[in-house]
């Protein structure tokens, strides 16, 4: 069930918000990376990370590919009692992503809900001056922890 509602998040149909999901700045979000406090995943898709780059200690997995259902609940399974936090460009689909995955079995998963970029929640990692690596550099972080498990 989870593959296919979230396949929808691919294609943009919304779904109902549940519970409140619990909500971190990008300052926080990098000091509980930096820490080795918790996994941040950037959905955004590739050319969103070339076009940026990506937050430093983040995974890349886009929220655009096919996989990403198996792809994300496989990383969640493996990493149980890690906080997880999602990232995006403004918060939207993070917040979305969030609510789904709670609405199917994940209520902890964090949204980074100001984004890369910024909205009226806060200026955003870019905007923050936080630190940033290369699409690159975040496609091989998130083939290790996959291999990891």
């Amino acid at each position: 069930m989870l593959k296919g509602v979230l396949f929808a998040v691919s294609i943009g149909v919304a779904a109902p918000l549940s519970a409140e999901p619990t909500v971190m700045s990008a300052p926080d979000a990098f000091a509980a990376v930096s820490n080795d406090e918790m996994i941040l995943i950037d959905i955004r898709s590739p050319g969103e990370w070339v076009e940026t780059g990506v937050a430093e200690g983040a995974l890349a997995l886009t929220m655009h590919s096919p996989e990403f259902a198996s792809k994300i609940t496989s990383l969640l399974n493996a990493n149980q009692g890690v906080p997880v936090g999602l990232i995006c460009a403004t918060g939207g689909r993070t917040e979305y992503v969030v609510s789904i995955l709670a609405e199917n079995g994940f209520p902890d998963v964090i949204d980074v809900s100001e984004g890369m970029i910024g909205n009226d929640r806060g200026a955003g990692w870019i905007e923050r001056g936080l630190p940033l690596i290369t699409s690159d550099e975040a496609q091989a972080a998130y083939r290790l922890v996959s291999l990891r498990r």
